[in-house]
């Protein structure tokens, strides 16, 4: 029983639950940024150069593994982003931060 709870509470936090990235920086490389950001987000160019450009921002990652790999592709090229924690009865805004 207590495996079966465990079970799903790992499936819950590693697949169901949609995890955020902020994104402080995107480094020095701005075109490469922009294209890891179009790919790992999968979004259009047009947004991948918004986000860019108007660091620090907010985006929705999707599962763990998701949010993991944009954050990890993101200080790979010397930006700074990180998986921002949030409630699960609680949705952020998306976007520009104040």
């Amino acid at each position: 029983m207590v495996l079966l709870i465990l079970l799903v509470l790992a499936w819950w936090f590693f697949y169901k639950k949609t995890y955020y990235v902020r994104i402080e920086t995107v480094g020095p490389d701005l075109t490469t940024q922009e294209q890891i950001i179009k790919t790992e987000l999968e979004t259009t160019l047009r947004h991948a150069i918004e986000i860019t450009q108007n660091t620090p921002y907010l985006v929705e990652a999707g599962n763990f593994s998701n949010a993991r790999t944009i954050v990890k592709a993101i200080t790979a090229k010397g930006g700074v982003a990180q998986i921002q924690f949030s409630w699960v009865w609680s949705k952020p805004q998306v976007g520009k931060i104040q």
